[in-house]
């Protein structure tokens, strides 16, 4: 079975370090790429489960004052160098296992929710990484994503007095399904909106436990994700104004 020469770029493309011609060439690739767009959902899904798990688990502190008194001042630096290699090491295979187990949970459920969910932490993880489309005003948004997708949508206009900014939007996949990430502010929390074609995208959110409020809706034909850190007031708040501008 042969492999597609882009395969091995795709570590560089899921960190964002191939040129800006060359990363978008390989976006488009992946429309018509089914081999690629696993491998590239792959890394990311490994990538934010490790995320999520260095977020929500920490060493405790008498690993770190360990760690301190064998990394003392007098020591040579080889030796030191040494314990270095070895605890970052072990912290790695740690988190690692962590991600799995959570990931694993997680992909049994819903793979899609959790690939959305890792999308989510991407953009939390790398706030100095710009979106796709950046501006709070809809009609800058909206038309940006013509073109790009096989359907059209409303992103909510919120009043004055609504809690919910619109910071901006990314194009994301759901295995080869093209969709819309768009991502709002409400106080010091981001959301999450995943929209994409009912007929491509199917599956709800889990009943277990998450790390994030999720909840997933359809309306006129496309399936809408809600990913957030928010409180579930809000996410239900924000679902309110979508499936009201979308009437």
């Amino acid at each position: 079975m042969m492999i597609c020469e882009w395969r091995e770029k795709t570590g560089l493309y899921v960190d964002g370090e191939l040129e800006p011609a060359a990363q978008q060439s390989f976006t488009a690739h992946l429309e018509s790429c089914a081999g690629c767009a696993a491998a590239v959902l792959e890394q990311q899904e490994l990538k934010k489960a490790v995320r999520i798990a260095g977020k929500r688990f920490s060493a405790p502190p008498e690993l770190y004052a360990q760690v301190r008194r064998q990394l003392t001042p007098e020591e040579k630096p080889g030796k030191r160098f040494f314990w270095q290699w070895a605890m970052t090491t072990a912290l790695l295979v740690v988190m690692a296992a962590l991600a799995g187990a959570w990931f694993t949970r997680s992909h049994n459920d819903n793979a899609t929710v959790a690939g959305l969910m890792g999308h989510h932490v991407e953009m939390l993880a790398n706030p100095a990484r710009p979106l796709d489309v950046i501006s709070t005003d809809m009609h800058t948004v909206k038309p940006w994503y013509q073109g790009k997708l096989p359907f059209t949508f409303n992103p909510v206009k919120p009043a004055q007095e609504s809690p919910f900014t619109l910071v901006g939007g990314n194009l994301v996949y759901a295995g080869q399904a093209p969709g819309a990430e768009l991502v709002y502010q409400v106080r010091q929390h981001k959301i999450s909106v995943f929209i994409f074609s009912a007929k491509d995208v199917h599956g709800e959110p889990g009943a277990g436990p998450q790390p994030f409020t999720v909840s997933g809706w359809q309306q006129n034909g496309l399936q809408y994700y809600i990913v957030t850190d928010a409180a579930k007031e809000d996410a239900q708040q924000l679902k309110g104004l979508l499936e009201e501008a979308n009437q």
